[in-house]
């Protein structure tokens, strides 16, 4: 069925459909961002503590700051219960091409919240029980020590939770526990010209169960001494608070694109794992082209157990390289390599293990980046990518864009009308987003199959949008570029409207078409058809307007 932007989507009809929902109240709760790394107020700016080096592999420690940055203040308790955090440590080198994850620590468990400057008014002094409201919390490189810490497999980094007691790490004294690379990957006269970063990540149940477990990273430039103990020294004093590492390499390269995937209610309602695969291309003009991806577990639990990447029949690939970071000192994550095989319509990466074959396979597990890369003949084109998840959850896998190498299994539409400006209620979402819905993020689209009429076998990949929700895919002749106000949303596409398909979202606020397109909105071949996704949102935290929408893609159809 065709219709006119005014008497469809924009009409009372359509609308009618939507829920009304009033505007979610302003919540009383504690929110808790690491501030900086490598800072240690009193002793010294750079607060990096460089242990030695034994059997070839150096280990470290870095100083941590934390900040309360919501409203009421969060339980700090020392001991065996789970209400302190706790804190991973990691380092990551942009070599040439190749953006990979080179060590980690075990994880310092937090005490004794202080009440320090920096963070807002904060009012209070001395050491808590709890990190009060505009309280910045530090710990010295020495306090975050990992050869006294625990292990990431007690652990349940969507919700916060973690078990006692741990075991000790076990190993050369050292190096165990601590924050470990390996001598050949730091070693200035090896790595010329390579740029270092170090990550810290703070896990803590209650700011998690709060739903704030996204802005629990930050990153800085660091950098290794040509000596006997390759010491780690500060390459900057800046620290990149709220963001994980991956967007260390987008600042040293503009050109790395990075999508922001959300497993939507994996911990509980409103409790999210988030994902980030980074990504980039580079034309090395002899008719090949150089692809590297780096796929981030931030907090899932469930992990990622396969990486697919779109692709197109008849694609060559050689110079196939992959990358993971080592666990130590008793941890018992195997380290057995990722395996790649190619099909015509993804290049996939599949751990050695399911879960029900070996829990404790090298699956993408919490606070780790794992990296993928090849040379292929084919250009990159706009497509959809798959992460399946290693453990059984709420989801068994996400979609979002990704560009592989082309063919006729992925399609060159474009993305537009981004809900950066101009939402209805002041309620942005990222890059490459709509605007925000009630779980924090705004909703994706995507195309794949063919843009050809005479295959008609175009799909459309909705993501990141309210679980469970009535929704619905349709299309437009025309387009409003920065979109106009439309429930909690933009509306993208105009002109001539038709309602695609109805597709309820998934459990993960996921939703695929399955209908011939090109035959349902009579598209052509040359013709320039719009495309977007609506879907109902009646939660805590939308405007109140009952439903929202994707941003939207175009799309020239081929004959």
């Amino acid at each position: 069925m065709r219709l006119s932007t005014t008497s469809a989507l924009r009409s009372a009809s359509l609308a009618a459909i939507c829920l009304s929902a009033s505007a979610g109240a302003l919540l009383a709760q504690g929110d808790m961002t690491v501030h900086r790394m490598g800072y240690n107020p009193g002793n010294n700016s750079d607060g990096f503590t460089t242990y030695g080096v034994n059997s070839g592999i150096a280990a470290y420690s870095v100083a941590s700051q934390s900040c309360n940055i919501g409203n009421v203040n969060l339980i700090w308790s020392s001991g065996g219960g789970q209400t302190h955090p706790v804190i991973s440590q990691n380092v990551y080198r942009l070599k040439g091409r190749r953006f990979e994850h080179l060590g980690q620590s075990w994880l310092k468990h937090g005490f004794c919240a202080l009440c320090e400057s920096g963070c807002g008014p904060r009012g209070q002094s001395g050491c808590a029980s709890q990190l009060r409201v505009g309280c910045a919390d530090t710990y010295s490189s020495s306090l975050n020590d990992g050869s006294g810490g625990g292990p990431k497999f007690t652990v349940f980094p969507t919700s916060g939770d973690h078990q006692h007691p741990d075991p000790n790490p076990t190993g050369n004294s050292t190096i165990r526990g601590r924050l470990q690379c390996d001598v050949a990957d730091v070693n200035p006269s090896l790595n010329a010209g390579a740029v270092y970063f170090v990550e810290g990540m703070y896990v803590h149940y209650e700011d998690h169960q709060n739903g704030f477990a996204k802005n629990n990273a930050t990153w800085r430039k660091i950098q290794f001494a040509n000596n006997s103990s390759y010491t780690m020294q500060s390459a900057s004093t800046v620290n990149h608070s709220q963001e994980v590492v991956l967007f260390g390499w987008q600042a040293e390269d503009p050109a790395v694109t990075i999508a922001e995937i959300t497993n939507t209610n994996e911990g509980g309602s409103g409790v999210h794992g988030y994902y980030q695969v980074a990504s980039r291309t580079w034309d090395n003009g002899n008719g090949t082209w150089d692809y590297t991806y780096v796929v981030n577990n931030q907090n899932s639990t469930q992990g990622a157990g396969a990486f697919r990447i779109p692709t197109g029949a008849g694609v060559s690939l050689t110079n196939v390289w992959f990358n993971d970071v080592d666990y130590h000192s008793g941890e018992p994550q195997d380290g057995t390599d990722w395996s790649m095989s190619q099909s015509t319509d993804f290049i996939a990466w599949d751990c050695p293990e399911t879960y029900a074959q070996n829990i404790n396979a090298n699956a993408i597990n919490w606070c780790t980046g794992y990296s993928f890369g090849f040379t292929a003949d084919s250009a990159p084109v706009a497509g959809v990518g798959e992460l399946d998840m290693f453990e059984p959850g709420v989801g068994n896998q996400l979609n979002f864009p990704l560009e592989g190498p082309g063919g006729l299994s992925t399609t060159q539409s474009t993305p537009y009308c981004f809900g950066v400006s101009g939402c209805p209620c002041g309620n942005p979402g990222g890059a490459n987003e709509g605007c925000d819905n009630s779980t924090g993020s705004g909703s994706q689209l995507v195309t794949s199959g063919s843009a050809k009429v005479s295959a008609d076998s175009l799909v459309l990949s909705a993501s990141q949008a309210v679980p469970n929700a009535s929704a619905l895919f349709f299309g437009g002749t025309t387009q409003f570029p920065s979109g106009i106000a439309f429930g909690d949303g933009l509306l993208c596409a105009g002109g001539a409207i038709t309602r695609l398909q109805i597709v309820p979202t998934n459990a993960s606020g996921q939703a695929t078409s399955s209908v011939a397109i090109a035959a349902l909105d009579g598209s052509q071949a040359g013709e320039t058809r719009y495309y977007q996704f609506w879907f109902r949102d009646t939660g805590a935290g939308s405007c109140g307007n009952g439903y929202n929408t994707s941003h939207g893609v175009s799309l020239t159809w081929e004959p």
